[in-house]
């Protein structure tokens, strides 16, 4: 365990997104039937639940824990369109057709979800901020600069190099060898982001079952015997 003297007084540790949005204990009552069963209460299982009761399905969403315990709650609250693999790598991989179609899904998903928040009129803190990537040695600079001069045929980023000496303008603080800006990333409030999203599924009729941590025995379904 880590010495408590390294801590700030007022430190706790829980997520601090979680004084905002504090996450839910409670738990809806299980059905005997539902069209549509997602397993797991993050960003990805509320869209997805939220998609379907919308379409008139009914919908329950089963949790091992309690809606948005984990990573949707504890992220740093960083959006951006970055695919990992650069353009290059992915068309040596797939080829240039499918390379760009993937980067153009990571374009999508932020705008997908600035359109939700707007269209949905969600509270969540989401801003088009921009984005410094900081290059920890010389040769992590260099291979930020390469990647974004090299075409990019499915969007433009309209990322820019900082070099050394402008880092104190930049961030105020000379650690690292310069980086790279991308001024059309977003940031947004992980905690509020997730309470609003619930919200949503349950005005649209999802059950949320919390701590279920056996799929199979919730829905009452025997356990598969062993061979």
């Amino acid at each position: 365990m880590a010495d408590p003297a390294v801590f700030a007084d007022d430190y706790k540790p829980l997520p601090y997104w979680w004084e905002a949005a504090p996450p839910e204990t409670g738990s809806d009552p299980l059905h005997a039937e539902a069209d549509i069963a997602v397993v797991g209460s993050g960003y990805t299982g509320l869209h997805a639940a939220l998609q379907t009761a919308r379409a008139g399905l009914s919908t329950v969403v089963i949790e091992a824990e309690t809606p948005g315990w984990g990573c949707s709650t504890r992220n740093g609250g960083q959006i951006s369109t970055c695919i990992k693999p650069s353009f290059a790598t992915l068309s040596a991989r797939y080829g240039p057709d499918l390379a760009a179609a993937i980067l153009r899904d990571g374009q999508a998903s932020l705008d997908h979800i600035e359109r939700v928040i707007a269209d949905e009129g969600l509270e969540t803190g989401f801003q088009r901020v921009g984005r410094f990537h900081g290059a920890h040695l010389p040769q992590c600079y260099d291979s930020l600069a390469r990647d974004i001069a090299a075409p990019n045929p499915a969007y433009e980023t309209g990322a820019y190099m900082v070099p050394r000496d402008a880092m104190q303008a930049e961030l105020g603080t000379r650690a690292y060898w310069g980086g790279a800006v991308f001024p059309r990333h977003a940031s947004i409030d992980p905690g509020r982001y997730h309470a609003a999203l619930l919200r949503l599924c349950r005005a649209a009729g999802v059950q949320i079952v919390s701590r279920a941590s056996d799929c199979r025995l919730a829905f009452g379904c025997a356990p598969p015997r062993a061979r």
